[in-house]
């Protein structure tokens, strides 16, 4: 009964030490700094521990083998055979006619319990556990030398905004994404974007952009939005629903811009005799009423600077005679 009581007690003084040790406080997120070396020496202690387990499994494993091989061949005297091998402790294997020797006294309905406490190899990795979550617990709670969740965290942004950060400086700070994507309409870009179109899209939009298995360019409806964002953002990230994969991972941000762009010239454009264009498909996108909008846009901004330099102008001015 103390046996159990001890065992009992060590159980939950694991299982709080274990919860303790693996949760971050937001403290500790707040305060997480970047520790690269602490983090690959903590790896390699624990790559090391593994592979320290790993060969004593890999030796215990060989033992086994090499008795059992002599065990079944008879090779093994007299004296083995009145003592019980260790990989029959370490396992708890014995003969079912030693049951007896293990039942309980006390039935319930009839029905008798053996008592078979857990092999010795379970109970190792039990307090194992134990004794590795005291370890974790006192290096990351009450040292400097742990590399916390946190840590981690905070040192893969850094790495993350570093390559963003080299990105920038290859492309000469030039990024084409969702957000600056702009409509070519120069005939060279044109012109390469429709050699993209002609190499990859024609499969499902077939060669004058009529449509197949994919919807069709040359009337005014889209399903995703007509303006070169939208299509910037579908060439670029595909469209799951419509089965469009991502083209992102096989042409430059460039590549995407320039076919996005060639793709919108086909509106509009009649097809030759025999080609029939797909049903029309999504929201009508009233191309000219949206340009109109921008061009306004602009103005009023214009407009508002304009204001704004008169009246920075006009105080200099004032401030200028009240000098005088």
């Amino acid at each position: 009964m103390k046996h159990k009581l001890i065992k009992s007690a060590f159980a939950l003084v694991g299982l709080f030490m274990t919860q303790a040790a693996m949760g971050q406080s937001l403290e500790d997120i707040q305060a997480a700094t970047e520790s690269g070396p602490a983090y690959q020496f903590s790896l390699a202690t624990v790559l090391f521990i593994f592979a320290i387990i790993l060969v004593f499994i890999a030796a215990g494993m060989l033992i086994i083998a090499v008795h059992m091989k002599r065990y079944l061949k008879g090779e093994l005297g007299e004296e083995y055979a009145k003592r019980q091998p260790f990989w029959e402790k370490l396992f708890q294997i014995k003969p079912i006619s030693s049951d007896k020797d293990t039942v309980i006294n006390h039935p319930h309905d009839g029905i008798y319990e053996l008592d078979n406490p857990p092999p010795p190899w379970f109970m190792f990795l039990f307090y194992g556990t134990i004794l590795f979550a005291l370890i974790y617990y006192i290096r990351f709670t009450f040292t400097d030398s742990g590399y916390t969740q946190a840590e981690e965290y905070a040192e893969e942004m850094q790495l993350a905004e570093d390559e963003k950060a080299k990105l920038l400086a290859a492309s000469g700070g030039n990024v084409i994404d969702e957000t600056n994507v702009e409509l070519l309409t120069s005939e060279s870009d044109l012109s390469k974007g429709a050699a993209i179109f002609k190499a990859n899209c024609v499969s499902c939009h077939g060669d004058y952009g009529q449509g197949g298995i994919g919807p069709n360019f040359t009337d005014n409806y889209w399903l995703h939005g007509g303006d070169i964002k939208d299509v910037f953002s579908i060439v670029k990230n595909g469209s799951p629903n419509r089965k469009m994969q991502s083209w992102s991972k096989n042409m430059p941000p460039a590549s995407l811009q320039a076919v996005a762009s060639y793709v919108i010239t086909l509106e509009g454009t009649k097809l030759p005799d025999g080609i029939i264009g797909q049903p029309a498909q999504g929201e009508p996108y009233d191309r000219n009423a949206t340009e109109a909008a921008t061009e306004d846009t602009s103005d009023e901004e214009a407009t508002d600077e304009g204001a704004t330099d008169d009246a920075a102008s006009e105080d200099n001015t004032e401030e200028e005679a009240a000098e005088e």
